[in-house]
């Protein structure tokens, strides 16, 4: 039976009606109980020292050629055995840290730590090294090898690509600017094909890994604040209204799943605070996630337990869980501060991030090399959040502790 134009409206208007009835509200009361009932840290002083202490990182990996791979043939010449090029590090830029995305990142981090400490004593070696990866004729062999790769890094790499992009255009060094340009023809080739992989994808991944669509939609963002888009960023917005607007009631009680790095309910949330408009995103957040002081979300308010991880054939996944507590603490924080000032979660997710920080930076140094090769830039991703975050409840800051985790050893692929 046809539906006439009065009826339609009736019943778009009783649908909004019962939609709106079923609104989640916040219980601020219950909120205050809970914070108080939790454990005081606050975010580390994160000055000179510490970031000389998580530079190191990068430069320990940066130089380390990454394991003849099982899928995509990026670095090695495959004939009775896997070799190395002659001239792989005249061809290519990201050949380090285990991994294609691992090497990208820890490049960003070297950049994001030389321009926020001048004085940083390793800051002179790492401009070299960003030199020498960064050259022209180093990205030329990375469009070329990516202009046949399919959907080799997509879109996590290529995400992390841009990101890279954007923080070198915004340093203020003449070295800088020829980096940028060089890295801006594999920067447009990306951006492209981004617009027609988040138009064609069918539904998001909500992977706590690499595939994650609001993760990458994230890191997208954050490059185009810097390095203006307006195809790209429409892609983003529409693509993040279609697959995430009218979701509610995340299962935050099953993560993490396995030995994920990233939280599928936070990653979209953080999205969604940069995708909504202000007024808008309190009230879908409230219907989004269970209440913060919830059973529900017990399993996202501290980092998690990697102590009895001992095998280092399992080390790969216990990175990701401690990488895990930064990633939480990177989202709530941004979650927070996209929050309306008077609202009353703002000091509880911000207590949370804290929390969840105290525990992977007690952690950073527990996975060897399958950590250190990428466990640093997330903790500078939260650090530097964190650092303009408005001030949370006082307690005891939490120090960097020391690490060996120059050696690489045998494992899964990690971040």
């Amino acid at each position: 039976m046809a539906v006439g134009w009065k009826s339609l409206s009736l019943v778009i208007t009783l649908g909004s009606a019962v939609a709106a009835a079923q609104h989640r509200s916040v219980d601020a009361s219950k909120l205050a109980a809970y914070g108080k009932s939790l454990p005081k840290v606050t975010v580390p002083t994160f000055g000179l020292e510490q970031a000389t202490y998580l530079a190191a990182w990068p430069l320990s990996c940066v130089d380390h050629p990454q394991a003849a791979p099982e899928g995509a043939q990026y670095l090695w010449l495959y004939g009775e055995r896997p070799k190395l090029p002659v001239d792989y590090d005249k061809t290519r830029a990201f050949y380090g840290c285990y991994d294609w995305h691992s090497a990208v990142n820890s490049t960003w981090m070297m950049v994001a730590l030389s321009k926020d400490y001048p004085d940083l004593p390793l800051r002179r070696l790492m401009q070299e090294k960003l030199t020498e990866h960064l050259g022209e004729k180093n990205i030329a062999g990375e469009l070329e090898f990516f202009k046949t790769a399919k959907n080799f890094e997509k879109p996590y790499g290529y995400a992390w690509l841009l990101k890279l992009h954007a923080e070198l255009s915004t340093w203020n060094d003449p070295e800088a600017a020829k980096l940028t340009a060089n890295i801006k023809p594999l920067q447009e080739f990306f951006s492209t094909k981004l617009v027609d992989y988040y138009d064609h994808l069918p539904v998001a991944s909500r992977a706590g890994v690499h595939p994650n669509t609001a993760m990458s939609m994230v890191l997208v963002l954050d490059a185009l604040s810097a390095v203006p888009n307006d195809a790209l960023k429409a892609a983003v917005v529409r693509n993040a209204n279609r697959l995430f607007v009218t979701d509610r009631d995340c299962p935050t009680a099953f993560e993490p799943g396995g030995t994920e790095f990233l939280s599928p309910c936070l990653a979209e949330a953080q999205l969604m605070s940069r995708i909504l408009p202000r007024e808008q995103f309190p009230q879908w957040l409230a219907d989004f996630l269970p209440p913060l002081e919830s059973p529900q979300f017990q399993t996202l308010a501290k980092s998690v337990d990697v102590s009895r991880i001992t095998d280092k054939e399992e080390f790969a996944g216990k990175s990701h869980l401690i990488g895990l507590a930064f990633d939480r603490a990177y989202a709530m924080t941004e979650i927070a501060d996209a929050l309306p000032a008077k609202d009353a979660r703002i000091t509880l997710l911000q207590q949370l991030a804290a929390i969840n920080a105290a525990g992977g930076l007690k952690g950073l140094p527990d996975a060897g090399y399958l950590g250190s090769h990428w466990l640093g830039t997330y903790a500078v991703l939260y650090l530097r959040t964190a650092r303009h975050a408005p001030p949370q409840p006082s307690g005891p800051a939490n120090a960097l502790p020391p690490v060996d985790s120059t050696k690489p050893v045998n494992g899964d692929r990690s971040r």
